[in-house]
Order: structure tokens, then sequence, then C-alpha cells
């Protein structure tokens, strides 16, 4: 049995991405796994819990995991990332907001960003480039 890789990969524009970076960082996983998109606080401008939301390019509706007011908010949540969103609860605290998707897709593949509002209304973003590869057998 013979075992090939496939890769989806998708051409992106800057004009694409969320924010305009044209180099989003990159994360590279498999149909079924698991993928960790990394995001984090990089200026502290308050101690209130800020607002977080995970969102992703050409879905609708586009979140995909929001966390507001300490807890993670339901009603505006692509239900295709249904219970395979989380965040690491235990890293919120340290700035640590990476997204865990759960049971990848092929069709999760593309560019996600992540959208930091703290309390004083300032805002931070991270594009995040997901590639899905696919195994098969021949």
């Amino acid at each position: 049995m013979y075992l090939c890789l496939y890769f989806v990969l998708g051409l992106l524009s800057s004009k694409g991405c969320f924010s305009g970076d044209p180099n989003p960082e990159k994360v590279v996983a498999f149909a079924g796994e698991n993928a960790i998109l990394p995001c984090s606080l990089k200026t502290s401008g308050s101690d209130d819990l800020p607002t977080v939301e995970w969102s992703k390019e050409g879905l609708k509706p586009n979140v995909v995991f929001l966390y507001r007011n300490g807890f993670e908010t339901f009603e505006m949540k692509n239900l295709a990332f249904e219970f395979r969103t989380s965040l690491f609860m235990r890293e919120v605290k340290n700035g640590n907001f990476s997204l865990r998707i759960s049971n990848l897709k092929p069709s999760d593949a593309g560019i996600y960003q992540c959208l930091i509002i703290q309390g004083n209304g300032s805002r931070e973003t991270t594009d995040v480039q997901l590639v899905v590869g696919m195994t098969t057998s021949v």
C-alpha cells in the first residue's frame, strides 16, 4: 500500500488577508487531526479579561470562536465549528489565546484572524494561514 500526501494549498493575495498581512504565519496539519493557531497578547493595556474573536476569511458567519467576559460565547459561532474549537483556558491569564481546532476537515483550510479587544479599547490582530493536508491510500 502506497501512502500519498496531498496538500490543499490556497493561493493568497495580500488583499485577501484580514489585516493586509501579506505573510501570515502558516500552520500545516492533517485532516482528522488537531491544529493549534497561535495568538498571544503583545501589550497589556488592562487587567480585565479581553474579548477575543477568532474568525475565518470567506466564511458566513465568519466567527469560529468568541471569548467574552471570561466565557466562550456561542450565539455568533459558525455551526461548522461547533464543539471543534477551544482556547487553552489555563493559558488565557498569561495572554495566550491560541485556538485549537479539533477533527480538521479540508474545508477548514484558509486564513484565520485572532482579534483581541482590551477593556481600554485597544486592538491587536494576528493572521494565520491554515493548510490542511490529506492522506489517501493508492
